[in-house]
């Protein structure tokens, strides 16, 4: 009995020494298993990002009314690298029909973390490098003038107050102080990004948000929140074109990368990308207890991707098989809020903590 047919390429030695694809090059970089150069690992990582955009290809669009899609902006490697492959995206779009599938609105959310100044600097940067996309910026501590969330500063304030009252960064800055718990703080500021980052779509009429999350992203949130008890919430928190209550579509066209790749991507890229990033301090040596849940897994999943990248796959791709129970706005949250509470379960666990003072 033979065997299948060999091709041309069963037939060639492959030279280790040289680029497993294009078998020209030296490599550069190891993806997984396969050593490349930059030429093919940039044409990896950009097609993986392309592949999750099908969605907004020119021919779901109508001539003249491209759907505008958010992109948070943290100035953070993964986002300044999916803004630099989409203003690709739509230049090559372009040029080959004339048009586009999509716009793209840019967000940068000041959190008051102390790095604004070199924030701004940054953010007006990168608007000059990619002049073709609107802009805007928002304090985090717009989160707490949308309705319902004001609560948060006061759980037993009458829920009819006017909630356009002016809140400002020392109302934040107060909340955060007042949760004791590392974990809660973590909590409290992605729930509040989230809130003001869909706000902020729905307001420029958005079609959907496109989350700068990689694979060790997604399989951090993944094991967090389970840990948490918050399973529930992985699929609207992970999946393309999941859409929760009075939200967005979410997408997410790193979900196929390694952190580890887009990080070699910033400075194997002609620019090079590292002038637009803002760059994370290191965080001081602090006990397990001081540690969040997400930061414990963040450290797991930093270890994990460089030995057993497949493993952080695995986690996601298990994750995408997850069904979205749909559940009745506020009943998740049924006999644990206060009477006529407007808050979700996420912020309602939080004040239960802050109050239990844990």
């Amino acid at each position: 009995m033979t065997g299948p047919p060999k091709t041309r390429r069963d037939n060639v030695a492959v030279d280790n020494s040289l680029c497993r694809r294009c078998q020209t090059n030296a490599p550069t970089v190891t993806v997984r298993t396969e050593p490349l150069c930059s030429p093919c690992f940039n044409k990896y990582v950009s097609t993986k990002i392309i592949k999750r955009m099908e969605s907004f290809r020119v021919r779901h669009a109508e001539a003249g009314h491209e759907r505008l899609l958010l992109l948070p902006l943290s100035l953070r490697a993964c986002s300044i690298v999916l803004l630099h492959i989409l203003s690709q995206h739509l230049r090559t779009q372009g040029e080959k029909s004339g048009r586009t599938g999509y716009r793209l609105h840019v967000l940068y959310v000041e959190d008051g973390k102390g790095e604004a100044s070199v924030a701004s600097d940054l953010f007006e940067m990168v608007q000059h490098r990619y002049p073709e996309h609107t802009y805007s910026t928002r304090p985090l501590s717009d989160a707490l003038a949308l309705a319902g969330m004001q609560e948060l500063l006061n759980p037993h304030q009458a829920t009819t107050q006017d909630s356009t009252a002016n809140v400002n960064s020392s109302d934040l800055s107060t909340l955060f102080a007042n949760l004791t718990s590392t974990t809660s703080r973590t909590d409290l500021h992605h729930l509040l990004l989230r809130k003001l980052l869909v706000h902020s779509a729905l307001t420029h009429t958005c079609s959907a948000i496109l989350w700068a999350s990689s694979t060790t992203r997604l399989a951090e949130r993944t094991l967090a929140e389970t840990a948490k008890g918050l399973a529930f919430t992985l699929p609207t928190q992970t999946r393309d074109g999941e859409t929760p209550l009075g939200g967005v579509p979410s997408y997410y066209p790193m979900r196929d990368l390694l952190r580890k790749e887009i990080l070699s991507y910033t400075s194997l890229v002609s620019p090079d990308l590292g002038s637009l990033i803002l760059e994370e301090k290191p965080r001081p040596a602090v006990s397990t207890r001081d540690t969040s849940i997400d930061e414990l897994m963040k450290q797991y999943f930093s270890s994990v991707e460089r030995e057993y990248p497949s493993i952080v796959a695995n986690v996601v791709r298990t994750t995408g098989k997850l069904l979205v129970e749909r559940v009745e706005e506020g009943l998740e949250g049924r006999g644990h809020a206060p009477e006529r509470s407007r808050l979700c379960f996420g912020c309602i666990r939080i004040l239960q903590g802050r109050e239990a003072g844990g």
